[in-house]
């Protein structure tokens, strides 16, 4: 496996992942992901094997409290973010239970780290917050995400690495 940063080419990768993974309400816009990448490049992460794109994840530098609204492009990052948002990770079922979710997750996590920021935001779908839980995240709402999706806002505060 290679992990690389994601470019406009992977967008059809990331679509063929998307319909794999959620609902269709939860689909994000090739807007939206262009836009993250474009933003915050190492915050757009891609995971491949022999087939292609396997596994991918965006996260991106914002307050905290915001949560990104689906197929709707990022203005900009804010001035001094103090929260990394994880907004997507999602694995080929042909790679599930193989440790690229926890890779993906990790990088990011690795990422918001050496950016400073300790403290992380998410919204779980589909029943993934016990995956979350693992990094150490907690459920602070429930809500709908997207028509049919019942989710949970997440957080997790990190010691100070300094």
């Amino acid at each position: 496996m290679i992990f690389r940063l994601l470019t406009r080419d992977d967008i059809p990768g990331l679509h063929r992942l998307e319909a794999e993974s959620y609902l269709p309400t939860l689909h994000e816009s090739d807007e939206a992901f262009i836009r993250l990448m474009e933003l915050f490049p190492d915050g757009a992460i891609g995971c491949f094997d022999d087939e292609g794109l396997c596994g991918y994840a965006f996260g991106v530098p914002l307050k905290a409290g915001w949560t990104l609204e689906l197929r709707t492009p990022l203005e900009r990052i804010p001035d001094e973010p103090d929260t990394f948002y994880v907004h997507d990770v999602a694995i080929a079922e042909r790679m599930r239970g193989r440790g690229v979710g926890r890779a993906l997750a990790l990088r990011l996590l690795d990422l918001a780290r050496e950016r400073g920021l300790t403290r992380c935001e998410l919204v779980s779908v589909q029943g993934s917050a016990p995956f979350w839980e693992r990094f150490g995240f907690r459920r602070v709402e429930e809500f709908e995400y997207a028509p049919g999706a019942p989710s949970a806002k997440m957080v997790r505060d990190a010691p100070d690495p300094t």
